[in-house]
């Protein structure tokens, strides 16, 4: 998982609410469902995307794994890294 803290069998527990076995504070667990279902509509978008244009097979109800997966490998997903030009 790109510029995240935990594993993605770890974030799609928590997506799921299966936090039993995570090893996550509870605000860390906030956080990355606050992230995840703000970031949703834009992966949808991107999913939405790659199956018009690229005619990309997806799963009905993609898993947080393959929406993340493709996001990626199309070069679409958000950098957290912020750009300082000098001058």
């Amino acid at each position: 998982m790109p510029y995240k803290r935990h594993c993605m069998e770890t974030i799609e527990k928590i997506i799921a609410g299966d936090t039993k076995d995570v090893y996550c504070e509870e605000s860390g667990i906030c956080r990355i469902k606050a992230w995840w279902f703000s970031s949703l509509l834009y992966f949808e978008s991107v999913i939405a995307s790659l199956r018009e244009k690229h005619r990309v097979v997806f799963a009905n109800n993609p898993a947080p794994r393959e929406i993340v997966r493709a996001v990626v490998n199309a070069h679409l997903w958000p950098s957290t890294r912020s750009v300082f030009v000098t001058g």
